[in-house]
C-alpha cells in the first residue's frame, strides 16, 4: 500500500519531502562522481506495508545498470512513536546491513545508507526492510519491505 500524508501547512507530503531529499543526495553524489564517466540514474520507492499507515519504508538506489553508487534505506514514522530497525538486503555479498533499533518519533526518520561506488556482484532485487520491536519482548515484526531491481 502506498501512502502520501500531509506533513505541513504548505501541503508537501512526507513522501515528497523524503523523495526530494533523496534526489538531492543523489544529485550531489552524482556530481562527486561525474569525472568517473558513469551515467547516473536514480530510483526511489516507498510503502507503508503492514504498519497501519504509520511507517513509510523507502529505498533509494543511485547508479546505472550494475554500477551502484549508493543505496539508502529509510523508515519514517507518521503518527505514533515506534522502536524501529531499517535494513538493506540483496543478492550482493556486502548486504545485509541494518541500523540498530531506535526510538523514532512522528515526523522523524532513520536511514541506512550503503556506499558501493562499484558494480554490485549480482543483479536482482535489493530491498529495504523495516522491523518493529514489540513491547512484549517477542521477536521483531516485519512491517515494511520495498524493493528496486538492479540489472
Amino acid at each position: 500500500m502506498r501512502r502520501t500524508t500531509q506533513a505541513s501547512s504548505m501541503g508537501v507530503s512526507t513522501t515528497s519531502k523524503l523523495k526530494i531529499g533523496l534526489l538531492a543526495a543523489a544529485v550531489c553524489t552524482t556530481a562527486l562522481f561525474a569525472d568517473a564517466g558513469v551515467a547516473s540514474a536514480s530510483a526511489t520507492d516507498c510503502t507503508t506495508g503492514s504498519s497501519g499507515d504509520n511507517v513509510e519504508t523507502c529505498i533509494a538506489v543511485v547508479g546505472s545498470g550494475l554500477f551502484v553508487i549508493e543505496m539508502t534505506a529509510t523508515a519514517c514514522v507518521v503518527d505514533s512513536t515506534r522502536t524501529l530497525q531499517v535494513c538493506v538486503r540483496g543478492p550482493d555479498s556486502a548486504l545485509a546491513v541494518c541500523t540498530p533499533f531506535e526510538v523514532v518519533t512522528p515526523g522523524s526518520c532513520i536511514a541506512k545508507p550503503v556506499m558501493f561506488d562499484r558494480d554490485v556482484n549480482h543483479s536482482g532485487q535489493y530491498c529495504t526492510r523495516t522491523w518493529r520491536q514489540n513491547d512484549d519482548g517477542s521477536s521483531p515484526t516485519l512491517i515494511g519491505e520495498q524493493c528496486e531491481g538492479v540489472s
